[in-house]
This record gives structure tokens, sequence and C-alpha cells, in this order.
């Protein structure tokens, strides 16, 4: 899921059948007060937050991407089981951030493009997104 630190949800997929769907504008407004707070607190953006231990541990990951001089910040967020290749995570993330950054800055002009272009960036150059 990508959304931003106002709360609005830019783009979803389902990689695994397995996880519930969530309801986007509630996830999306969740993640952004916990950065919020984060940031309040703490004084660092969000990074993971873990359920349980062991093999059957799960993970939200979240990638966060600032936007000069606009005072935002875009969340890239991965539902994990076990572990995962953060790095990739971390690829997967920068590429479509820099590839979509202007539509990801103006919240207020969203365009259904994000979601071909995303589409196309994990399609394309991360196809093995399932097994990392």
């Amino acid at each position: 899921m990508i959304c931003d630190s106002q709360g609005y949800p830019f783009y979803s997929r389902d990689f695994d059948n397995e996880i519930p769907k969530v309801d986007q504008a509630l996830l999306s407004g969740l993640i952004s007060t916990i950065g919020t707070l984060g940031r309040q607190l703490f004084k660092k953006d969000i990074a993971n937050i873990s359920f349980g231990s062991g093999y059957d541990e799960a993970h939200i990951f979240i990638v966060t991407k600032e936007i000069l001089f606009k005072q935002k910040s875009i969340y890239f967020i991965f539902f994990m089981k076990g572990q995962c290749d953060v790095k990739l995570v971390k690829d997967i993330s920068t590429t479509i951030f820099i590839e979509n950054k202007n539509i990801l800055k103006n919240s207020d002009q969203f365009s259904i493009q994000i979601e071909q272009k995303v589409d196309a960036i994990i399609n394309h150059k991360f196809n093995g997104l399932k097994e990392c």
C-alpha cells in the first residue's frame, strides 16, 4: 500500500490471499497517525510494526519518503510473514517514489495513472516479489 502522511491512500495491491483485506482509508489513517506520533515523541519515522514471534511472526514494514518543501511524507507499506529482504522492499519503494514523485506530492490531483505505473514497475522490475 502507498499512502501519505495526511492519510490519503494512493495505491494498494494484494500478493497473498491469506492476509485479510483491510479498509484502505482506515489503514492509511492509522499509519499516518502512528507516523505523526513517532515523529513528535521520538523524532523518528516508523519502520516496522511486529506481531507474534518466531516462524509465525508477521510485520507491517514501512518505508518513509519525504517530499521536500511540502512537509509531507509518503509511506510505502508492506505486510509480510516471516523474514523478507528489507533491501528489496527499500529498492521497490525508492523506484516507485522516484518514478511517481509528481503524482504522490499532489494528493489533491490524484490520478488513476499511479495504479498503472506502480503495477508496471512491480511487474517488470520486481516480478519475483512474492518470493522476497
